[in-house]
Formats: structure tokens, C-alpha cells, sequence
């Protein structure tokens, strides 16, 4: 897309600067371009997939996420997590980048790897859009849902790279804001990436998304990652005021999005690597969640033979590497089922 003054953000945020951007075809043809930015923040970022291979839920909104305030540009390419390759900085390329395909597809050619869902399907990973043929310019757009923002379904969070603000996380009234400069909201509609793994029917569950008034074992356990982080709140299973606190503190210091919800990038950032001979609270929260699937190891923060044998059970039975270490999919599978 090139330019989208949404009306609607200004009048939900108050006051929002828009900038300029010349007007373009942000769907044009990819080009056959070398040049990146000159700094690549997702370089960090190792992709454990591979180039238009599959890839997880938790992964396409971590990518989407290593690009958070990379303007919007049509002509500007950037390299991906990895380096592997580079995409164009518009909404199209940045969905491209988000699900590691080998080149920055455009709203008329990304119905080849993607295909359509309900409102009722949507996870986080999928994307909604205007896409398919006559979608190219301001005619189309596309974005990354990131979990629904309450519980009636009425909003959602996105990742999304657009024209006044670049790429950046918000949240959206479903399906998309009314009077933009682009499409009309009643033409956007939900799509599901044909390769990724971790949605319903089957892989690895994607991360739940956590707001303020949910409870219960998964609330607790991400209690106890944000102490094991460094805060001092209480692990009482009960997302509260002092919880949503302790979550903006966190996403603020750490580069995340700040939305006080524990979505996709939170909990990735959170989690940490845990073995036999570990200790702490990061210990706690991967033992309350074995505890969720029966395998009654005690609570307390020592990773002992007992938990080593729990989370080797546990791995078995979800066909993940039986090894004993709890690391990212023996995170998102515990929390995430």
C-alpha cells in the first residue's frame, strides 16, 4: 500500500502523526533488487525454518516482529531474520518476510500460498486482507492478526506495515478500519499461510494469548516467568492490574509491542531454556504446566530427575525431541495445548 491516513486511528489514539509517503504501487512487481537497509535488527533472529518451507505460528509473528518500525517503502528491500533473503518494505513483502518465502510476493500473488478461513478459524500467524486480482496499489493491503483483543470477537491485534506509521503492532476493529484511504473494511477476509504448522489439525499449538481477567495454570506460569525476569508480582494465577503492570514493563524494556497482553513475541521472549540441574522460577512455570497434563512433579523450581522424567514423557507423547530440555517447542506445546 502507499499511503493509509486511517481517520479512525486518529480518532482512537488522538493524536497521531502520519507521514508522507509519496505515492506508489506498493504491489508492483517484485523486483530483482540487492539492497537492503543499512541496519537489519532481525539479523539476530536464527529462522528455524527454512525458505518456503513450514513454519510455526510463534515463528511468522516473531519475524513479524524483528521488523517493528521499519518504515513502509515500495522501492526499499530489507533482509529477513538470517539474512537469506531480502524483502521489500511494503505490506506484501513484509508477509513475505513474516512466512520466509524465497521473494516479496504482492496482494494479487500471495492467494498462491495462502488459503481462506472463517472469522471463527483465526489464530495468531494468520493474516486478513484484500487480496487476489484488481488488489494492486491502494486497492489492497494485508496484515498479520496477532489474537483477538476481547472477548467478543470485535477487535483484534495485528502486526502491520502501512503507509503512516510503518510497521508497527496495534489493535483493529474487525476486520479493519472504517474510511481508510485504501479498501473498504467489509472486503478484508481472513487467510491461513498454506505451509504453517502449529494452527488446528495438527503440529505445534500456537501461544495462547493472554489479557486482563483471564486465569488459571498458564496466567500462573507466565506469573512466574515475568519474576523469574525480574519482577516481583504475585503467582496467584489471576491476571490483574499488577500483572498488566508488570507485562508493559516488561514488552517495554525488552522492544515488544506494548499492549500489556501476553500474546506470541511476549511469551517467546519469556521463555527460557531449562534443563536437568536448573533452578528458579522458570523452573516453576514449566513444572505448573506438566502438572496441567497430570504428571504431578512438586512445584518447586528444581529441576530434578522427577521433572527430567515428566518433560521426557511429555515430549514423547506430543512427538517432540525427547531429550528432557524444556526450550522453545517444549514451551509453546506445553502452554500452547
Amino acid at each position: 500500500m502507499s499511503l493509509k491516513k486511517r481517520s479512525a486511528i486518529l480518532a482512537a489514539a488522538g493524536a497521531v502523526a502520519l507521514i508522507a509517503v509519496a505515492p506508489g504501487a506498493a504491489n508492483a512487481a517484485p523486483q530483482h533488487a540487492a539492497t537492503t537497509t543499512a541496519a537489519v535488527s532481525s539479523a539476530a533472529l536464527t529462522p528455524n525454518s527454512s525458505i518456503n518451507g513450514s513454519i510455526s505460528a510463534s515463528e511468522i509473528l516473531s519475524r513479524a516482529a524483528s521488523w517493528n518500525g521499519t518504515p513502509y517503502s515500495t522501492t526499499t528491500y530489507k533482509d529477513g531474520p538470517g539474512n537469506d533473503v531480502a524483502y521489500r518494505t511494503d505490506c506484501s513483502g513484509y508477509v513475505s518476510m513474516a512466512f520466509h518465502l524465497s521473494s516479496s510476493l504482492t496482494t494479487v500473488s500471495l492467494p498462491s500460498v495462502v488459503h481462506s478461513i472463517s472469522k471463527a478459524d483465526l489464530q495468531p500467524g494468520d493474516i486478513l486482507g484484500v487480496l487476489g486480482p484488481n488488489t494492486g496499489g491502494n486497492a489492497g493491503h494485508v496484515l498479520i492478526f496477532d489474537g483477538w483483543a476481547d472477548s467478543a470477537h470485535d477487535s483484534y491485534n495485528a502486526w502491520e506495515n502501512s503507509g503512516d506509521q510503518g510497521v508497527h503492532h496495534g489493535t483493529i476493529p474487525y476486520p479493519y478500519w472504517p474510511n481508510t484511504s485504501g479498501p473498504a473494511a467489509s472486503l478484508y477476509q481472513p487467510y491461513r499461510y498454506n505451509n504453517e504448522t502449529g494452527s488446528t489439525g495438527g503440529g505445534i499449538p500456537p501461544w495462547p494469548n493472554l489479557v486482563e481477567g483471564n486465569s488459571g495454570t498458564d496466567v500462573e506460569a507466565a506469573q512466574y516467568l515475568l519474576d523469574d525476569h525480574g519482577a516481583s508480582i504475585a503467582t496467584d494465577g489471576q491476571f490483574g492490574a499488577n500483572t498488566v503492570a508488570a507485562v508493559k514493563s516488561y514488552q517495554s524494556s525488552h522492544g515488544l509491542g506494548v499492549d500489556g497482553q501476553i500474546g506470541p513475541q511476549t511469551w517467546g521472549s519469556l521463555m527460557v531454556q531449562i534443563q536437568s540441574g536448573s533452578t528458579g522460577d522458570a523452573v516453576k512455570a514449566a513444572q505448573l504446566e506438566l502438572n496441567k497434563y497430570g504428571y504431578g512433579v512438586a512445584v518447586d523450581g528444581s529441576f530434578g530427575p522427577g521433572t527430567n522424567s515428566a518433560a521426557v514423557a511429555f515430549q514423547s507423547a506430543h512427538g517432540l525431541q525427547n531429550n528432557g530440555q524444556i526450550g522453545p517447542q517444549t514451551w509453546e506445546t506445553l502452554v500452547g495445548d
